[in-house]
């Protein structure tokens, strides 16, 4: 049997359960026929076979982002991106520049804007807003995906006033009793229904969101949700039209209402699993609490950064074991934001009393994010066999605020080390949009465990090269129960790759983040080339 493409003189990285490292694969048609030396491939090669000279450089399974927001990356991108922005005169100057080409009544939306960041090292109000428009609804989302701000004529629409009652799981800011347009968790995620896109903007939107993640060597991504259950039909639609060409794997829940989302799942009769190696339908997924840059995830004790607060709950322990438990008897993988050690608590509290009512050996359920997991908590994960998905770009992005809002608390974030002694499966995700989808900053940030200002973020939990990139390829097929058709390069397995520009494995550790994808490999064919593409 001849190949169709063979990669020779490299270092293919094979992350097999040695985690050997080849010199040369073989793939014909959409799979891959062998890996090994150099000398073998070339005597699988025909007049027809396809020859790619490594020279040296890495070749390794195709990234698995297990956590990623493809509509609300998509759609960010025809929004305002503030994420750079020094001072709210400069986000008041850029969204007046997008009012200028907005119809009045349209929305104005801009996103990734960070108080940390800002020279005033506050939030945005409705009244910086209003100085942009007060013709024009406008929303800008907060980095993190949890808090906005909107202004006044958005706070109108919404029917909103100064006598509104805070949502179950958010909170309408105020001063002296007045909407500052500042809003928290359920009532950002409220608001941002209100200002949702047209289907054709979100079609275009997952489209762009696949073409970047190719770039970056993306070739699966485990979806986290965008809003309501038309957020899963449009993925499955964008799939089938060829515009989504990453493989997906869904949580069934939404954003906004998630309870609500998944009793559709359950009643639908559908479970986890359903589907095929494009589109699979993967946990049912609610919410428990916020975020950990705000901040505004639950934790057990008050924020080093304030003593009066210690986040926001979006449901009690009984609202969460009603939605999880009969999810799990019915056959559904289940998972939750659990961001804060509180909320982790709550999730596996809910996971310990799923396996005593109905045992099983290969649930896999998980915990999203699992940010901030002490000693006790990381027995009780070992004990139920539950997987955590961190999130170790985030302590690049938002290191520095971290160490301020939790202080020696960032021992216990996102603990990788801890993970890998005690034996624990994980996967890493990105949470794309709320950072970069960039495989190699998660791995980067991983090893070192430095924020962008080169400040120590828990380096007692620093893991291997090795062991980031197995979590993010490996780890997140074993997340899917997908590892016995991807996440390494072995016979027989789907050819999904990822060329980079140089070995990773000689790479110097602080180095990593620069390395750059040359190469993605989907279904054996070649679905991005560096050379051929804007790199974003």
């Amino acid at each position: 049997m001849k190949a169709s493409k063979v990669f020779i003189n490299g270092e293919v990285v094979t992350v097999d359960h040695n985690f050997s490292v080849q010199e040369a694969l073989a793939i014909k048609g959409r799979h891959i026929l062998d890996v090994g030396s150099t000398s073998h491939m070339m005597s699988l090669v025909d007049n027809e076979t396809e020859v790619i000279d490594l020279e040296g450089r890495s070749l390794l399974p195709g990234f698995i982002d297990s956590h990623a927001h493809l509509e609300l990356y998509g759609t960010n991108q025809l929004g305002v991106n503030l994420k750079n922005v020094k001072d709210i005169d400069n986000v008041i100057e850029k969204l007046k520049e997008r009012a200028k080409e907005t119809p009045n009544g349209a929305w104005i939306r801009g996103w990734g804007y960070n108080q940390n960041q800002l020279a005033e090292q506050r939030h945005l109000t409705k009244w910086d807003l209003d100085k942009v428009s007060t013709s024009h609804p406008i929303i800008v989302v907060r980095t993190c995906g949890h808090i906005s701000c909107v202004n006044s004529k958005a706070l109108e629409i919404a029917g909103l006033t100064n006598i509104s009652k805070d949502p179950s799981g958010g909170s309408y800011l105020r001063e002296g009793g007045e909407l500052t347009g500042l809003l928290l968790e359920a009532a950002h995620m409220e608001m941002f229904q209100l200002a949702d896109y047209s289907e054709d903007d979100v079609m275009l939107g997952l489209q762009t969101a696949s073409d970047h993640f190719l770039q970056k060597g993306i070739t699966s991504a485990h979806d986290a949700g965008g809003y309501g259950s038309k957020h899963i039909s449009y993925l499955q639609k964008a799939v089938q039209e060829g515009k989504i060409q990453q493989r997906l794997y869904v949580m069934f829940g939404s954003l906004y209402d998630s309870p609500a989302v998944v009793e559709a799942g359950l009643k639908s009769g559908i479970i986890t699993g359903l589907g095929n190696e494009y589109f699979r339908i993967g946990p049912a997924k609610v919410f428990i609490d916020g975020s950990s840059s705000g901040p505004t995830c639950k934790t057990r004790k008050p924020y080093t950064s304030n003593p009066e607060d210690s986040g926001i709950l979006y449901m009690n322990q009984e609202e969460l074991d009603s939605h999880l438990l009969p999810a799990h008897k019915a056959g559904w993988q289940i998972t939750s934001h659990a961001m804060g050690d509180e909320a982790v608590d709550m999730l596996l509290h809910t996971i310990e009393r799923t396996l005593d009512q109905k045992p099983a050996s290969q649930h896999r359920h998980r915990l999203e994010h699992a940010g901030i997991t002490p000693p006790d908590l990381l027995q009780r994960i070992q004990t139920t066999q539950a997987l955590p998905i961190p999130n170790p770009a985030f302590l690049y992005e938002f290191g520095d605020g971290y160490l301020h809002d939790y202080g020696d608390r960032v021992h216990h974030f996102f603990p990788l080390k801890s993970y890998s002694e005690l034996g624990i499966p994980f996967a890493i995700g990105s949470d794309s949009p709320i950072t970069t989808v960039d495989p190699l900053v998660g791995i980067h940030a991983a090893v070192n465990r430095k924020s962008k200002q080169g400040n120590s973020i828990g380096a007692d939990q620093m893991i291997t090269v090795e062991e980031a990139i197995r979590a993010y390829t490996w780890g997140g097929a074993y997340a899917s129960f997908e590892e016995e058709i991807k996440g390494s390069l072995e016979a027989g397995k789907l050819a999904d790759l990822t060329l980079l520009d140089q070995s990773i494995l000689s790479c110097a550790p602080e180095n990593l983040k620069d390395i750059q994808v040359e190469m993605t490999v989907l279904d054996g064919n070649i679905v991005y080339e560096k050379q051929k593409e804007d790199v974003h």
